[in-house]
């Protein structure tokens, strides 16, 4: 009699453990609005001495997941200002001004469940350039391409239908800017971000 309710009792474990990782690994998905702000960085060389100055963005991700790892598509336009002070002459103090629709790729997981955990993700950035308003007291100018490419790492917090995100975000490709000495510098970017989930499915049942 001792040795069946073992067995009741191991066997009630097992399935509550299998009906938590169903929960938890089923495939999902998800859809939601994220926005908030950012802060540019471009290195500085001998002659030039950059800034970044705080931005921001605002669009849509879409979540798809399965076994603890999920994909997440993201589109949004990120308004992005940064300034360059002219080591070389008094007064040179230059801004320009970026708009580009982004497209993170982003490859992560999560550890908790729908209404609190901790994730973390990592993927390429597309960025596309819309306009750039440049004021370049000597004349010079970033050669920002129409199409960039970026790496994004970052963390955050879901509570239920809120996530908060941290990202930090590399530049891959080089950009020139100048006269006189057509230096070459990238793009980084520090974001903080906060997303609603407008729908979501635990399960493709």
């Amino acid at each position: 009699m001792l040795d069946m309710k073992k067995v009741l009792f191991t066997l009630c474990i097992c399935l509550l453990s299998c009906g938590w990782a169903s929960a938890q690994y089923l495939p999902t998905f998800e859809i939601g609005l994220k926005a908030g702000g950012t802060l540019s960085s471009f290195p500085s060389t001998t002659n030039y001495k950059t800034t970044g100055d705080a931005g921001y963005l605002a669009g849509a991700y879409a979540r798809f997941g399965g076994l603890g790892f999920n994909f997440q598509p993201e589109m949004y336009l990120e308004k992005t200002t940064v300034t360059i002070n002219d080591n070389q002459q008094e007064g040179g103090v230059n801004k320009s001004y970026f708009t580009t629709f982004n497209v993170p790729l982003l490859f992560g997981g999560k550890v908790g469940n729908e209404n609190l955990g901790i994730r973390f993700y990592t993927g390429p950035v597309l960025i596309f350039r819309l306009q750039n308003d440049q004021q370049f007291v000597d004349g010079g100018r970033i050669n920002y391409e129409d199409q960039n490419y970026s790496w994004q790492l970052g963390g955050g917090i879901d509570l239920h239908n809120v996530a908060i995100d941290v990202r930090y975000e590399a530049g891959i490709n080089k950009l020139s800017y100048g006269p006189p000495t057509n230096e070459h510098t990238k793009m980084n970017m520090l974001s903080l971000t906060i997303s609603y989930s407008l729908f979501s499915s635990y399960s493709f049942d």
